[in-house]
């Protein structure tokens, strides 16, 4: 009835089937497990991601703590500064206000702005063809850079390149590849801008009506801001690096007179915009303003 197996090399067959299945079956299992393992891995390390992402959204909330504009022209109903006065909310870590963005929807349309601690002020101009000019020392007087606007220009008569010396450095930038109306950053820190005038000179550019620049130092102006551009601060006195924390708060500065805040003419009696302040965490604190429909006096602050 039973059939027994008595040849050794059965036997032996029989052994090593069952441990070819053994060693498929372990092997199975550990690739299942490294799959689960990794699977684990990747959603723990997502919502540890995702659990800093939603920290960082609630402790760096900016709060508003008033809106202020200042009268530039009570006939008018005009402008001159707008105040944000911002804290960093309660429980909130140290927020960078230099990383921090703001997006305007105003009278004149929509504007991101970004951090500035420096405006354009003294200037002097060089015109495509002129010889070597001495810009004054009060331009670059102490300064490490200086800011060169470079106007709409023909495409058959772009700037070449701008030379700057103090009669032993010299510093050469290529602006012919600027932007129409764009302001670029030259670093003047190798010469002496202490005592001496800085002699400037343009290659390039031929025609008188081509193009030419406009040599800059830079300072804290409210009414120079750009209209992609907010600053911290007060009027001449721009911070470089603010930063909200539990003994500091500031005021964020904007030009009423440029960009989503500009339809013509500055923002000003009647008229109503909103802003976004973007923390660098992505937080998000929403602000409507709205300017009162009549004005008294230039140099008042009226809430917005």
């Amino acid at each position: 009835m039973f059939e027994f197996i008595t040849n050794r090399e059965d036997r032996g067959q029989v052994g090593i089937g069952t441990l070819i299945v053994f060693i498929a079956m372990v092997l199975v299992a550990a690739i299942a497990a490294g799959v689960l393992i990794n699977t684990a891995g990747f959603l723990q390390t997502q919502a540890e991601a995702t659990g800093e992402e939603s920290t960082d959204l609630v402790s760096e909330r900016i709060d508003v703590t008033s809106e202020v504009g200042i009268v530039g022209s009570e006939a008018n109903g005009e402008l001159s500064e707008i105040r944000l006065s911002v804290s960093g909310a309660p429980g909130a870590d140290q927020i960078d206000l230099s990383e921090t963005t703001i997006q305007a929807v105003g009278p004149g349309g929509q504007q991101n702005l970004v951090f500035t601690d420096r405006t354009a002020a003294d200037s002097v101009t060089i015109l495509p063809g002129d010889d070597t000019i001495a810009v004054p020392t009060e331009v670059v007087q102490w300064e490490d850079t200086i800011q060169v606007g470079v106007s709409t220009f023909s495409a058959d008569s772009p700037p070449g390149e701008l030379e700057l010396t103090d009669g032993s450095a010299t510093v050469t930038r290529d602006i012919g590849a600027a932007d129409e109306d764009s302001i670029i950053t030259i670093d003047v820190s190798t010469l002496d801008t202490t005592n001496n005038d800085i002699d400037a000179s343009i290659s390039g550019g031929t025609s008188l009506s081509g193009s030419s620049s406009t040599i800059s130092t830079v300072t804290g102006q409210i009414s120079e801001l750009n209209s992609n551009q907010f600053a911290v601060g007060s009027d001449t006195s721009f911070e470089s690096t603010p930063v909200l924390d539990d003994e500091n708060d500031y005021t964020i500065l904007i030009n009423p007179d440029a960009g989503a805040f500009e339809d013509g003419s500055p923002f000003g009696e009647g008229q109503s915009a909103t802003l976004d302040i973007v923390s660098p965490a992505g937080a998000t604190t929403s602000v409507e303003l709205r300017a009162p429909d009549l004005f008294n006096k230039d140099g008042e602050a009226v809430r917005l």
